[in-house]
Parts: structure tokens; sequence; C-alpha cells
């Protein structure tokens, strides 16, 4: 029988494909876990992870940089630590060439953080109250000129903070004079110095005044059409930036102070120059000191880890925007990213879709990330929430470091907490059952979890096996027209959550809080055809239009709910609405000799 639901399907979905299992929904088998500063495994892992990097650092291993030249400071965040500005493990070492600037290198110690003043400032563009949709040329209607080879009116705000403008990196600040008899060696063409831009090229002429950048700006070749594909750039920054600016009427420093740095209490979070007496400052070539003029907004920050501990912590725990809501959005691609099915652009992230960052239970993670980099300073911010962490990295010296210690910390400490995450999802294994006396009916569910996540092993009521039930349904209702079969029922948490006061059933007080989740069938194709392009399709993935799609008397059967004691943790019982389950409650575990 093929029911309403199914038509509607047939006209919205393209032609049948095969979902492989591996695009099972990313991140923990469980809530986000919690306690992460004193779990037990979580210590050790962090206390092996101090060990490997003092062993780089001391030269007993292989650092694959000049660790005599490299200071660095480098931090893991976790949404449910004490302290916001505080992270639950970190890490410095004060090379012993660096003679300037600071002699103790803390969390406090000031580095230039390069490109992750970008997320700095998109979240000033987020909080300013300016339209993002609206086109830059209503804020900077200089860049409407008629010569002008980009179509600077189909530029919005939100299409040069995502990387969308299709517009160049820089204007002059990319030339560096001094390379002129380099490139001449390798056989371009001898140029005069009046072809080059006329303002803000190192070692020819004097930093762009405002309205030299925008005629510079004016003249550029688009890099891509609006809205197309990402292309990074410096200018775009500076733009909307700028537009900003003329919005509010408050320059780029009062915007930062305003809307960052005292709210956020970030109060080492400045425009570069820093304060050499707390600087970490490499002995070699560098930025610092620089003041960075119109490529302040995109890259000319200095801050510190305490500081961004607390900007990226109050992303993690989502106070750092007036609704949850907000967050989430702010933490979504806007776009693929190079030829890769792994690399997503957002705003301004860097995003990195990791298979095997758990090696015991690969499955994707999402990483949210921006790295920057300068002349002597490396810098890489990654949110992974997921599991509710980040980790932020600051270096002065080797360029090469950064790399090295970021995905050190990943591969170390990552494993742990996934299988913190594990170890806390056996809280809702078991068999749950409906109370004598309760209920007309006998249900009975059991959960269990295997290496990718948490099973609805068995949903009984009556004597009738509802989970073929399921089954049948999801077939009839869906499954014969995208042409896959459920196999494993997988329940996973959607991290919606409500609070209510506790039944007093088993004669205790206090408050619950109910846990939403979803039965998410693994799903395989089960048809075959001579026709040619068998083989295409093979990883399309289906869950997301497959779910909540098969009501029984306004109720999904997909759904289900746990409720747990909201000051223990206790998980107190199961609930399967479909099937008018009431609270069903966990059986004791039987013991046989």
């Amino acid at each position: 029988m093929i029911l309403l639901s199914a038509l509607i399907l047939a006209a919205v979905l393209p032609p049948p494909a095969y979902c492989q299992f591996d695009c099972r929904p990313p991140g923990p088998t469980a809530p986000r876990p919690t306690d992460i500063a004193s779990n037990p495994a979580f210590l050790s892992a962090a206390s092996d992870l101090t060990k490997v990097l003092q062993s780089a650092v001391s030269g007993d291993i292989e650092a694959g940089w000049p660790v005599e030249n490299t200071s660095f400071s480098i931090g893991f965040i976790s949404r449910d630590q004490e302290d916001k500005k505080t992270p639950v493990w970190e890490f410095h070492y004060l090379a012993p060439n660096n003679v300037r600037g600071t002699k103790n290198i803390t969390r406090n110690s000031q580095y230039l953080i390069n490109s992750i003043t970008k997320v700095v400032s998109d979240y000033i563009l987020l909080q300013s109250g300016v339209p993002l949709d609206d086109p830059v040329t209503k804020y900077i209607p200089e860049l409407a000129t008629n010569s002008s080879r980009i179509n600077w009116d189909a530029i919005t705000l939100k299409h040069l903070a995502t990387g969308l403008a299709g517009i160049p990196p820089m204007y002059g600040f990319s030339e560096i004079y001094s390379l002129k008899p380099y490139f001449e060696s390798l056989g371009f063409p001898q140029v005069q110095d009046v072809e080059y831009p006329p303002c803000g090229v190192v070692g020819l002429n004097a930093p762009c005044t405002t309205s030299e950048l925008l005629h510079g700006i004016s003249e550029l070749h688009p890099v891509a059409k609006p809205g197309s594909r990402p292309v990074y750039s410096n200018l775009a920054f500076f733009l909307f930036t700028h537009a900003l600016e003329i919005a509010t009427g408050k320059n780029y420093t009062t915007l930062l102070r305003e809307l960052v740095t005292e709210p956020l209490r970030m109060s080492n979070t400045k425009e570069s120059p820093g304060d050499d007496s707390e600087a970490v400052i490499p002995p070699m070539e560098s930025l610092w000191g620089s003041p960075y003029a119109h490529n302040l907004p995109g890259s000319g920050l200095v801050s510190t880890l305490s500081d961004l501990t607390a900007f990226f912590h109050s992303i993690l725990d989502r106070s750092i925007m007036a609704t949850e809501t907000a967050v989430l959005e702010w933490l979504k691609p806007s776009s693929f990213a190079s030829g890769s099915p792994y690399n997503f652009a957002g705003m301004p992230w860097e995003i990195y879709r990791e298979y095997n960052l758990t090696p015991k239970h690969p499955h994707n993670v999402d990483m949210y990330g921006k790295g920057g980099g300068a002349p002597g300073y490396r810098s890489q911010a990654t949110v992974i929430d997921d599991y509710g962490v980040a980790v932020v990295l600051l270096t002065a010296g080797s360029p090469k470091a950064a790399n090295f210690i970021h995905n050190a910390v990943l591969r170390i400490l990552i494993p742990v907490v996934d299988q913190i995450a594990r170890d806390q999802a056996t809280a809702y294994t078991g068999t749950y059952v409906s109370s004598p006396g309760e209920s007309f009916d006998k249900i009975k569910v059991a959960i269990a979890q295997d290496r990718d996540s948490l099973l609805l092993q068995r949903l009984d009521r009556n004597g009738n096996d509802m989970l073929a039930a399921y089954r049948e349904l999801f077939v009839a209702n869906i499954g014969g027209t995208i042409d896959v079969l459920p196999t494993v029922a997988r329940i996973y948490p959607t991290d919606i959550t409500t609070s209510s006061p506790r039944l007093e059933f088993d004669g205790r007080n206090g408050s619950v809080v109910r846990e939403e989740w979803r039965i998410d069938w693994e799903l395989v194709g089960h048809n075959e055809t001579a026709l040619p392009g068998m083989e295409l399709g093979k990883n399309h993935c289906w869950n997301w239009v497959t779910g909540d799609w098969v009501y029984y008397a306004s109720e999904s059967i997909d759904r289900m709910s746990f409720e747990r004691d909201a000051s223990t943790g206790e998980v107190l019982g199961v609930e399967i609405p479909v099937l008018r389950s009431g609270l069903l409650r966990k059986a004791p575990v039987q013991c046989h000799r």
C-alpha cells in the first residue's frame, strides 16, 4: 500500500540511491560528555599529552620544528568547565631564544592572533543589528562605479563575511617591492614602478588611505561571481567593517569594545600593537608591534589564551548570543570549499569533516576552525561542537609548529572525550518496562550499545514485535520510494530538553530533565538492475529526509524521550509516545548463579 506521505516524498526526492551508514549523524552517541575536567581517563590522557609536548620541546623526541625559536600556548576548552577563562588543560612553552617580551608565558601572555581576528569581526557583524543581506553599496556607494569590473551591487555584507563575495584577497598589501628582482630572475618581464598600486606596496609607497583603498578596490578583477564559491579575502573584512562603521556611526575600536571585549571580559584583546612587556615575541622578523591599518578587521588583533578561552567557551555554552538558535546557525557551512567532500566554508569558519579522529569508533566529526598566519606568528582555533569542546593554539616562531601541535592535541584528547561520551551513554542501556497497575499494556524496551551508537534492540507491546511493525511502515511509506530498506534501529539525542517537577512515584522530590531522542534507521539499498549507473549515488544519505515522516494519531513513530534526574543525572525511564507508553522504568538487572 502506498500512503499519502510516500506520494509526497516521490514528488520531492531525487532518483533512487543507496545510503551507506557512513552518513550516520556526526558526534557522540549520547548528550555531550560532562565532568570532563575531573574524569580520570581525561586526566590521564592530558598528563600523557603534557609529557609528549615536554619531550618534544626538550629534544627527547623529534618535534618537527625549531623548538629553540618557537614559543607557544595551547588550551583545551570544555563547555562544562568551571571558569570560562581557564581551559581544562593548557601548556605553555617559552623558547630559549625568545629574549624580547615576556619572560614567563601564562594564559595571559599576548600574541598576534592573525586571522582568528576574522571570527571576532564576523561576530561583531552578527551582533551589530545591521542587516546581513544589505548590499555593500548601500553603505559604500563609491564602489558602484560604471568602470568597476566587480558587480558590487550584487555583493551583500553576508557575502563578504562568508567569503562568497568573489573578490581578491588583498590590494597593494600582498605586493612586496623587494621581490621584484626575484620575479625577474624567474623570467617575468621588467616593469616600471608606476605599474604597482599607488599605495600599500611594502617597500615602495605609503599605506593606503581609505579613499585610495576604495578607489583601488573598484579597479580590481573579480575572482568569482558573488555567491558562487568561496574566495579567501582580507579585503572583504575591511569592506564590511567599514560599512558597519558608516551604518552605526562607530569605528571598529568602539564596536570591538562594546560588542566583544567588555561583555565577554576580554580585557587583553586589542588592536595591534600590543604590550611588549606582556608579549610573546619571536626571535625573528615578525609583525609584532605593527599597526595593521585597513587589514586590522581581518588579521590585526592581539589576544591571549585566557581571552580566547572565554570567547570560544561562550560559543560552546551558547551564551555568546541572545539565543541558542543564533549560535547554532552561526556554526553552519555557507558553501563547499575547494573540490574536497570534507572541506566547507562558513562565517568565517574553515570547516573540516574528519572520519578517523576517533580510530576505535570511526565516524564523521565536524571541526569548525579558523587558522591564521603572519611573519613570526601562527594561530589556530577549532570548535568541535558535537563534543562541547574547543582547542586554541597561539604560536610565536616557526610556522611549522602550529599544525604539529594542534594535531597532537586532537589525536590524544578527542578519542578520550569520545570514549567518555560512550561510557556515559551506558546509563541509557538496559530493559525498560511498564509498571504493573499503571498501564493496561505490557511494553518492553531494550536498549543496547555497539561500537557505533545506542540501539533500540527490542520494542514489544502486548506480545507484538513493534520494531518489525516500524520496518513495515517505513517500507510502505518511504522505502519503496527511495529504494532503501531499514535494518538496525539506532537512536540519537537531539539536544532538545525540557525541565519539569519530578513525579513522586519513587518518593523523591526535585526536578527532572526530559531529553528528546530519535530513531534513525540504518538504511541499505535492495534493488538491482542491468542498466548502467547502478554504482552511482551510493554515498547519498537519505536519513535527513526520512525522519518524522510516519505518524499514528498525531505522534511520530520515530520519537522517544528519556527522563533523567536533574541533580544526579540518573536515567529514570524512557517514553515511546506513539505507543502511549507513559514512563517506562528500567527493570532491575537479574543476577544468575
